[in-house]
Protein backbone atom coordinates (compact mmCIF):
# COMPACT_ATOMS: atom_id res chain seq x y z
CA UNK A 1 0.00 0.00 0.00
CA UNK A 2 1.37 3.36 -1.15
CA UNK A 3 2.42 5.69 1.98
CA UNK A 4 0.61 8.81 2.18
CA UNK A 5 3.57 11.15 3.39
CA UNK A 6 3.94 15.13 3.62
CA UNK A 7 7.31 16.37 0.82
CA UNK A 8 9.34 16.82 3.67
CA UNK A 9 10.87 13.62 5.04
CA UNK A 10 14.13 13.28 7.16
CA UNK A 11 15.49 9.69 7.61
CA UNK A 12 17.73 8.70 10.70
CA UNK A 13 20.15 5.33 11.37
CA UNK A 14 21.30 3.56 14.48
CA UNK A 15 22.89 0.37 15.07
CA UNK A 16 22.43 -1.22 18.36
CA UNK A 17 24.09 -4.96 19.24
CA UNK A 18 22.70 -7.39 20.87
CA UNK A 19 22.68 -8.72 24.29
CA UNK A 20 22.84 -11.77 26.60
CA UNK A 21 22.12 -11.85 30.08
CA UNK A 22 24.03 -14.80 32.34
CA UNK A 23 22.44 -14.13 35.54
CA UNK A 24 20.47 -11.00 36.90
CA UNK A 25 18.63 -9.64 40.13
CA UNK A 26 15.35 -8.23 39.34
CA UNK A 27 14.35 -4.66 41.23
CA UNK A 28 11.25 -3.25 40.00
CA UNK A 29 9.54 -1.94 43.08
CA UNK A 30 10.25 1.51 42.45
CA UNK A 31 7.39 4.32 41.47
CA UNK A 32 9.97 5.67 38.73
CA UNK A 33 11.05 3.10 35.78
CA UNK A 34 13.72 4.76 35.46
CA UNK A 35 15.43 3.70 39.14
CA UNK A 36 13.61 0.04 37.93
CA UNK A 37 15.90 -2.18 36.20
CA UNK A 38 18.24 -5.11 37.16
CA UNK A 39 21.76 -6.08 38.48
CA UNK A 40 23.72 -8.83 37.06
CA UNK A 41 26.28 -9.78 34.05
CA UNK A 42 26.29 -10.43 30.17
CA UNK A 43 27.92 -9.20 27.20
CA UNK A 44 26.77 -7.78 24.58
CA UNK A 45 27.45 -9.34 20.53
CA UNK A 46 28.32 -8.34 17.36
CA UNK A 47 25.07 -9.47 15.90
CA UNK A 48 22.54 -6.56 16.08
CA UNK A 49 19.49 -4.90 14.79
CA UNK A 50 20.35 -1.65 11.98
CA UNK A 51 17.17 0.79 12.82
CA UNK A 52 15.96 2.99 10.00
CA UNK A 53 13.59 6.23 11.44
CA UNK A 54 11.61 8.06 8.68
CA UNK A 55 9.58 10.72 10.08
CA UNK A 56 6.95 13.59 7.94
CA UNK A 57 4.38 15.84 8.69
CA UNK A 58 1.14 14.17 9.96
CA UNK A 59 -0.87 14.25 7.05
CA UNK A 60 -1.87 10.93 8.29
CA UNK A 61 -0.07 10.77 11.71
CA UNK A 62 0.80 7.10 12.33
CA UNK A 63 3.54 4.69 13.78
CA UNK A 64 4.00 1.44 11.64
CA UNK A 65 7.04 -1.04 12.73
CA UNK A 66 8.61 -3.73 10.61
CA UNK A 67 10.88 -5.98 10.89
CA UNK A 68 12.97 -7.68 8.82
CA UNK A 69 10.66 -6.53 6.28
CA UNK A 70 7.28 -7.82 7.78
CA UNK A 71 4.80 -5.95 9.94
CA UNK A 72 5.03 -6.25 13.44
CA UNK A 73 3.20 -4.87 16.50
CA UNK A 74 6.11 -4.24 18.48
CA UNK A 75 5.02 -2.75 21.81
CA UNK A 76 8.14 -1.29 22.71
CA UNK A 77 9.15 0.49 19.18
CA UNK A 78 5.87 1.99 19.81
CA UNK A 79 6.27 2.82 23.57
CA UNK A 80 9.68 4.67 22.54
CA UNK A 81 7.94 6.64 19.64
CA UNK A 82 5.30 7.67 21.88
CA UNK A 83 7.29 8.76 24.66
CA UNK A 84 9.82 10.86 22.56
CA UNK A 85 6.88 12.51 20.97
CA UNK A 86 5.17 13.65 23.75
CA UNK A 87 8.45 14.70 25.30
CA UNK A 88 8.69 17.32 22.67
CA UNK A 89 5.29 17.60 21.72
CA UNK A 90 5.40 16.96 18.50
CA UNK A 91 2.86 14.62 16.63
CA UNK A 92 4.04 12.85 13.40
CA UNK A 93 4.31 10.02 10.67
CA UNK A 94 6.82 7.81 11.65
CA UNK A 95 7.83 4.70 10.08
CA UNK A 96 10.38 2.21 12.20
CA UNK A 97 12.20 -0.46 10.27
CA UNK A 98 14.50 -2.37 11.93
CA UNK A 99 16.48 -4.76 9.63
CA UNK A 100 18.31 -7.68 11.99
CA UNK A 101 20.41 -10.96 12.70
CA UNK A 102 18.67 -11.52 16.25
CA UNK A 103 15.58 -13.74 16.33
CA UNK A 104 12.61 -12.34 18.65
CA UNK A 105 11.78 -14.04 21.81
CA UNK A 106 14.74 -16.05 22.54
CA UNK A 107 16.78 -13.82 24.99
CA UNK A 108 19.42 -12.46 22.46
CA UNK A 109 18.28 -8.83 23.25
CA UNK A 110 16.34 -7.94 20.10
CA UNK A 111 13.77 -5.80 22.04
CA UNK A 112 16.36 -3.99 23.43
CA UNK A 113 18.57 -3.29 20.47
CA UNK A 114 15.17 -2.09 18.66
CA UNK A 115 14.34 0.39 21.62
CA UNK A 116 17.56 1.93 21.89
CA UNK A 117 17.97 2.30 18.19
CA UNK A 118 14.85 3.78 17.63
CA UNK A 119 15.08 5.91 20.47
CA UNK A 120 18.52 7.15 19.28
CA UNK A 121 17.57 7.65 15.86
CA UNK A 122 14.20 9.22 16.80
CA UNK A 123 16.06 11.76 18.84
CA UNK A 124 18.10 12.73 16.39
CA UNK A 125 15.53 13.88 13.92
CA UNK A 126 13.25 16.03 16.40
CA UNK A 127 15.90 17.21 18.76
CA UNK A 128 19.50 17.14 17.32
CA UNK A 129 20.89 18.67 20.41
CA UNK A 130 19.62 15.84 22.53
CA UNK A 131 22.22 14.23 24.74
CA UNK A 132 22.75 10.65 24.56
CA UNK A 133 21.50 9.25 27.95
CA UNK A 134 17.94 11.24 27.36
CA UNK A 135 16.83 8.74 24.47
CA UNK A 136 18.33 6.10 25.67
CA UNK A 137 16.33 6.21 29.12
CA UNK A 138 13.30 5.63 27.13
CA UNK A 139 14.52 2.90 25.73
CA UNK A 140 14.98 1.17 28.92
CA UNK A 141 11.29 2.80 30.36
CA UNK A 142 9.82 0.92 27.54
CA UNK A 143 11.45 -2.07 27.85
CA UNK A 144 10.76 -2.03 31.67
CA UNK A 145 7.35 -0.75 31.74
CA UNK A 146 5.90 -3.57 29.10
CA UNK A 147 8.05 -6.04 30.87
CA UNK A 148 10.35 -6.85 28.10
CA UNK A 149 13.20 -6.50 30.07
CA UNK A 150 15.33 -5.31 32.75
CA UNK A 151 19.15 -4.87 31.74
CA UNK A 152 19.51 -4.97 27.92
CA UNK A 153 19.57 -1.40 27.13
CA UNK A 154 21.75 0.07 29.72
CA UNK A 155 24.59 -2.92 28.82
CA UNK A 156 23.74 -2.23 25.03
CA UNK A 157 25.16 1.88 25.49
CA UNK A 158 28.31 0.14 26.53
CA UNK A 159 29.26 -3.13 24.60
CA UNK A 160 31.92 -5.18 25.60
CA UNK A 161 31.38 -7.57 28.63
CA UNK A 162 29.88 -6.32 32.07
CA UNK A 163 28.36 -6.75 35.42
CA UNK A 164 25.51 -4.69 35.73
CA UNK A 165 26.24 -2.89 39.93
CA UNK A 166 23.33 -0.64 39.93
CA UNK A 167 19.71 -0.73 38.93
CA UNK A 168 18.14 1.34 36.44
CA UNK A 169 18.50 3.15 33.24
CA UNK A 170 21.54 5.15 31.74
CA UNK A 171 22.75 7.36 33.74
CA UNK A 172 20.88 5.59 36.86
CA UNK A 173 22.50 2.38 37.02
CA UNK A 174 25.95 1.33 36.73
CA UNK A 175 28.25 -0.82 34.75
CA UNK A 176 31.65 -2.57 35.30
CA UNK A 177 33.35 -3.43 32.56
CA UNK A 178 35.38 -7.08 32.58
CA UNK A 179 38.31 -7.85 30.48
CA UNK A 180 37.42 -10.67 27.88
CA UNK A 181 40.08 -11.68 24.84
CA UNK A 182 39.33 -9.86 21.86
CA UNK A 183 39.13 -12.55 19.34
CA UNK A 184 36.40 -14.12 22.08
CA UNK A 185 33.84 -15.98 19.29
CA UNK A 186 30.16 -17.27 20.77
CA UNK A 187 28.10 -19.88 19.29
CA UNK A 188 24.16 -19.18 20.03
CA UNK A 189 21.06 -21.38 19.67
CA UNK A 190 17.44 -19.83 20.72
CA UNK A 191 13.99 -20.75 19.85
CA UNK A 192 11.02 -19.33 21.82
CA UNK A 193 9.60 -20.76 24.91
CA UNK A 194 10.52 -19.14 27.93
CA UNK A 195 7.99 -15.68 27.73
CA UNK A 196 10.00 -12.88 29.79
CA UNK A 197 7.39 -10.96 30.83
CA UNK A 198 5.96 -14.05 32.11
CA UNK A 199 9.09 -14.90 33.86
CA UNK A 200 9.34 -11.15 35.41
CA UNK A 201 6.00 -11.32 37.11
CA UNK A 202 5.49 -14.89 37.89
CA UNK A 203 6.35 -14.88 42.16
CA UNK A 204 7.90 -18.20 42.66
CA UNK A 205 10.44 -17.10 39.60
CA UNK A 206 10.91 -13.95 41.03
CA UNK A 207 11.60 -15.06 44.11
CA UNK A 208 14.19 -17.60 42.77
CA UNK A 209 15.89 -15.27 40.74
CA UNK A 210 16.60 -12.71 43.00
CA UNK A 211 17.53 -14.95 46.12
CA UNK A 212 20.01 -16.50 43.53
CA UNK A 213 21.23 -13.66 41.64
CA UNK A 214 22.17 -11.76 44.98
CA UNK A 215 24.07 -14.54 46.00
CA UNK A 216 25.89 -15.45 42.42
CA UNK A 217 26.65 -11.64 42.65
CA UNK A 218 28.06 -10.94 45.76
CA UNK A 219 30.63 -13.45 44.90
CA UNK A 220 31.49 -12.47 41.39
CA UNK A 221 32.05 -8.66 42.33
CA UNK A 222 35.06 -9.84 44.33
CA UNK A 223 36.67 -11.46 41.72
CA UNK A 224 35.66 -10.42 38.36
CA UNK A 225 37.13 -12.26 35.38
CA UNK A 226 35.43 -13.60 32.18
CA UNK A 227 35.87 -16.98 33.12
CA UNK A 228 33.99 -16.16 36.65
CA UNK A 229 31.09 -15.07 34.97
CA UNK A 230 30.44 -17.46 32.40
CA UNK A 231 30.77 -19.79 35.39
CA UNK A 232 28.28 -17.94 37.67
CA UNK A 233 26.13 -17.71 34.38
CA UNK A 234 26.17 -21.57 34.89
CA UNK A 235 25.80 -21.52 38.68
CA UNK A 236 22.68 -19.45 38.30
CA UNK A 237 21.54 -21.27 35.76
CA UNK A 238 21.51 -24.71 37.54
CA UNK A 239 19.68 -22.97 40.51
CA UNK A 240 16.47 -21.18 39.55
CA UNK A 241 15.05 -23.95 37.82
CA UNK A 242 14.24 -22.86 34.51
CA UNK A 243 16.09 -24.66 31.88
CA UNK A 244 14.12 -26.91 29.62
CA UNK A 245 15.03 -30.50 29.09
CA UNK A 246 16.74 -29.00 25.49
CA UNK A 247 18.91 -26.55 27.40
CA UNK A 248 20.42 -29.27 30.21
CA UNK A 249 20.98 -31.49 27.62
CA UNK A 250 22.72 -29.50 25.51
CA UNK A 251 24.69 -28.01 28.01
CA UNK A 252 25.54 -31.32 29.38
CA UNK A 253 26.99 -32.29 26.09
CA UNK A 254 28.88 -29.27 25.29
CA UNK A 255 30.42 -29.99 28.84
CA UNK A 256 31.35 -33.32 27.68
CA UNK A 257 33.31 -32.48 24.60
CA UNK A 258 35.23 -29.89 26.97
CA UNK A 259 33.46 -26.86 25.64
CA UNK A 260 32.24 -25.41 29.47
CA UNK A 261 32.52 -21.30 28.68
CA UNK A 262 28.72 -22.55 28.19
CA UNK A 263 25.12 -21.67 29.70
CA UNK A 264 21.90 -20.76 29.21
CA UNK A 265 20.52 -17.41 27.89
CA UNK A 266 18.23 -15.11 30.12
CA UNK A 267 15.62 -15.61 28.92
CA UNK A 268 15.37 -17.95 26.53
CA UNK A 269 15.07 -21.49 25.62
CA UNK A 270 18.59 -20.37 24.61
CA UNK A 271 21.79 -21.34 25.45
CA UNK A 272 25.71 -19.82 24.66
CA UNK A 273 29.51 -21.39 24.04
CA UNK A 274 32.25 -19.31 23.59
CA UNK A 275 34.92 -21.34 21.95
CA UNK A 276 38.33 -20.43 19.83
CA UNK A 277 36.92 -19.60 15.76
CA UNK A 278 38.40 -23.44 14.89
CA UNK A 279 35.85 -24.85 17.45
CA UNK A 280 33.28 -23.60 15.94
CA UNK A 281 32.15 -26.88 13.24
CA UNK A 282 32.64 -28.98 16.56
CA UNK A 283 30.46 -26.89 18.63
CA UNK A 284 27.25 -26.39 16.08
CA UNK A 285 27.64 -30.32 15.30
CA UNK A 286 26.41 -30.40 19.04
CA UNK A 287 23.99 -27.87 19.12
CA UNK A 288 22.67 -28.71 15.94
CA UNK A 289 20.96 -31.74 17.54
CA UNK A 290 18.85 -29.58 19.67
CA UNK A 291 18.49 -26.61 17.29
CA UNK A 292 17.63 -26.43 13.78
CA UNK A 293 20.38 -25.24 12.07
CA UNK A 294 18.89 -21.28 11.04
CA UNK A 295 18.25 -21.37 14.73
CA UNK A 296 22.22 -21.09 14.97
CA UNK A 297 24.07 -17.71 15.49
CA UNK A 298 27.87 -17.47 15.28
CA UNK A 299 29.20 -14.26 16.48
CA UNK A 300 31.79 -12.15 18.46
CA UNK A 301 31.37 -9.68 21.41
CA UNK A 302 30.66 -6.11 20.64
CA UNK A 303 33.42 -4.11 21.71
CA UNK A 304 31.00 -0.67 21.84
CA UNK A 305 27.29 0.47 22.09
CA UNK A 306 24.40 1.46 20.19
CA UNK A 307 26.00 4.38 17.58
CA UNK A 308 23.82 6.52 15.29
CA UNK A 309 25.07 5.35 12.04
CA UNK A 310 25.29 8.20 8.42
Amino acid sequence: MKRTLSPIEKTARAFVPGHITGFFRIFDGHPDPLCNGSKGAGFSISAGTCTTVRISEPIDPMISVFYNGKPIDAIVTRTVVRRLMESHAQTLHVEVTHQSDLPIGVGFGASGAGALGTALALSSLIDPDSDYIFPAQQAHIAEVVNHAGLGDVIAQTIGGVEIRTREGAPGIGTIQNVDYGMDQTVVLAGRTGLETKSILTDPNSRQQINRCGDSILSELTESPSFEELIHASRTFANEIGLMTPRIRTALGALQSAGFDLSSMVMLGDSVFCFCDAEHVPDVKDILVHYWDSQEILVTTIAQCGGVLRE
